[in-house]
């Protein structure tokens, strides 16, 4: 596979954090813009909005020498926060898609589609009726829920077979594993 071809395969599959930049610096810049507007209100004389940031800070310096619990508990909320935004900092973002080898081609396949695929396939297995059988994909599992008629009993073994067929054929990027799971309730009129 060409490089081109991997530099589009991992475009496609991988997403930018820029949406989660966009958050963060908005309300940054409303934080600011409302201190920014607080210290104005302070500086002609006026009454503050909601809070005057010169209180908060006289308050947050009271509450460190009298009040250890309240600012520990405050350092671990904004470490977590801290930890949280590095983590969607540093790990990649990723959409729905798999990939498929083929030296020629970039093949990228969304997730609902290989759902689709598994849920038909799975349900011609089972012999079931369309609204008996649903499939969801996720990085790299499958899950295939059937649901029989009331009193009938479907042959696990082969619907997992059929499944881990499908997805041994088609050779999915990352390789996708199926759990196939039967309902207890059964489905009346199908």
């Amino acid at each position: 596979m060409s490089s081109l071809n991997r530099r589009i395969l991992r475009r496609e599959t991988h997403s930018s954090r820029s949406g989660a930049t966009v958050v963060v610096l908005v309300v940054l810049a409303l934080v600011a813009a409302y201190v920014g507007l607080e210290a104005v209100y302070d500086a002609l004389g006026r009454k503050p909005l909601l809070f005057s940031p010169l209180d908060v800070l006289g308050s947050l310096l009271t509450a460190a020498t009298t009040q250890g619990g309240l600012v520990i508990a405050a350092g671990i909320v904004t470490g977590l926060l801290g930890l949280v935004l590095l983590v969607i900092a540093l790990t990649p973002g990723r959409r729905g898609r798999h990939t498929l080898d083929d030296p020629r081609l970039a093949v990228v396949v969304d997730d609902q589609v290989v759902a689709a695929s598994l849920a038909r396939t799975t349900r011609v297995a089972a012999a079931l009726a369309p609204g008996q059988v649903s499939a969801w994909v996720s990085r790299r599992e499958a899950r295939v829920t059937i649901t029989p008629a009331s009193g009938a009993l479907a042959d696990v073994e082969a619907v997992q077979a059929a499944a881990s067929d499908e997805l041994a054929a088609v050779g999915y990027r990352p390789a996708v594993t199926a759990d196939v799971r039967v309902t207890r309730s059964g489905k009346l009129g199908a």
